[in-house]
């Protein structure tokens, strides 16, 4: 069963009922806008990549050409992402989001036989439905309905990670790559050879900085999304040496893309990256915080740098604690060591006098509290940014057990202290 229109009435259907019906309900619901927009970016992304993989993949095609992409077209695309992204978050005030996805679901199954000439499904294209619905739709809901309501704080910075992280890995490169006619197999292909390999090891520490930044903006109530900040000041880990650490990493990261894929156009990526985030981003975010946080966001913005860290971390920066025990020779080295590099906004207490009988070195913040080498990791921030990045590293997923576990292997676990 088919329409019976034809392909080009198809085609601009498809972009123009979505963006009419998400621009009066953005008209509307002006509360939700900012998650609707994460949400249509969302599947933006995804349902690219997931069309690629669908004609790819013999699921489907479409019968049309001009403005594609991996025989997938864009304007398409964009107009799947409004009815998939905005629309059920920007409706959200009247209708429950589960109920708005249940509708879009079983519309999607009904329409998606009937638009031939427009796509033309193929065997197996069910599995390319269910994909969709648990990669694309799904995530997009939830992290819209979740941004516009303001809550699961580590839930939205989780989901804009990874948004953000196939925008810099994927669609970027994705995009440079079509401009030149070159294709993922051939960038592939070439990388190998000690220089590369140090060189994914340099963007490896980047990506823990830059998730370290996430995390500390995650504990203070916020996400890196420029409209879905944290309410609290942060001055603490990677921003007590920049104030855009994220931007930072994410364009030494493309131009080491550039240098491990050989494409040269990536680094003209991070350049247009580098100017709007100096530019238009810059000159929001500033009027912003300076509206919101005053005399100490001024006093931090002296003292900080966009692209330049400093080398000591920023003396205002929120203070902190470490508790370690004087009757136990290792923790008394170690925080005799700390003591003689002058920790910034580090006040060392002997754990002896903690209200609490502690049993491994503690470090205690207004947004944290660690123990054992996670907490001497976080120490390590308060000295200098060398010793940050090392302290980022010792507190990194599975690598921060893994540096415990060698601790307590030789010696270092946990031990009682007399109080």
């Amino acid at each position: 069963m088919t329409t019976g229109l034809d392909v080009a009435t198809l085609r601009n259907g498809a972009v123009l009922v979505p963006a009419v019906l998400a621009g009066a309900l953005w008209v509307a619901a002006p509360g939700e806008r900012v998650g609707a927009a994460l949400a249509t970016l969302w599947n933006v992304v995804w349902l690219a990549a997931l069309n690629a993989v669908a004609v790819a993949a013999g699921w489907w095609s479409f019968g049309t050409a001009g403005l594609m992409w991996s025989g997938v077209p864009l304007d398409v695309m964009l107009g799947w992402a409004l009815l998939w992204g905005a629309v059920p978050v920007l409706l959200m005030r009247w209708v429950n989001p589960l109920v708005t996805v249940a509708v879009l679901v079983a519309a999607d199954i009904v329409a998606m036989g009937s638009l031939a000439p427009l796509v033309w499904l193929r065997a197996g294209w069910w599995a390319g439905e269910l994909i969709g619905v648990l990669l694309c739709l799904l995530p997009a809901v939830l992290l819209g309905w979740a941004t516009a309501t303001g809550r699961s704080v580590w839930l939205r910075a989780g989901l804009q990670v990874v948004l953000f992280g196939a925008l810099l890995l994927f669609v970027i490169p994705a995009a440079t790559f079509a401009l030149t006619d070159t294709s993922w197999a051939q960038a592939w292909h070439r990388i190998g050879g000690p220089v590369d390999w140090a060189l994914l090891q340099i963007a490896a520490v980047l990506v823990l900085i830059a998730l370290r930044a996430v995390a500390d903006f995650a504990r203070h109530g916020g996400t890196p999304f420029p409209w879905d900040p944290p309410p609290a000041l942060v001055t603490c880990g990677p921003y007590a040496y920049l104030a855009n650490p994220m931007q930072v990493c994410a364009a030494l990261l493309l131009v080491i893309e550039a240098a491990v894929l050989g494409a040269p156009g990536l680094v003209l990526a991070a350049g247009v990256g580098v100017v709007f985030s100096a530019g238009i981003a810059g000159w929001h975010e500033r009027d912003q915080l300076a509206a919101r946080f005053g005399a100490p966001w001024l006093e931090y913005r002296r003292a900080v740098h966009d692209w330049v860290p400093r080398l000591r971390p920023y003396p205002h920066r929120s203070p902190a604690r470490l508790y370690a025990a004087v009757t136990c020779d290792p923790c008394s080295e170690v925080a005799g060591w700390l003591q003689r590099r002058h920790p910034v906004a580090l006040t060392l207490e002997p754990a002896e006098d903690h209200p609490e009988d502690l049993r491994r070195v503690r470090y205690e913040s207004d947004s944290v509290v660690l123990q054992g080498t996670r907490a001497i990791g976080a120490a390590l921030e308060h000295i200098s940014v060398g010793w940050a990045v090392v302290g980022w590293v010792m507190r990194a997923p599975l690598l921060g057990w893994l540096v415990q576990l060698l601790a307590d292997a030789v010696g270092a676990g946990p031990r009682s202290v007399s109080r």
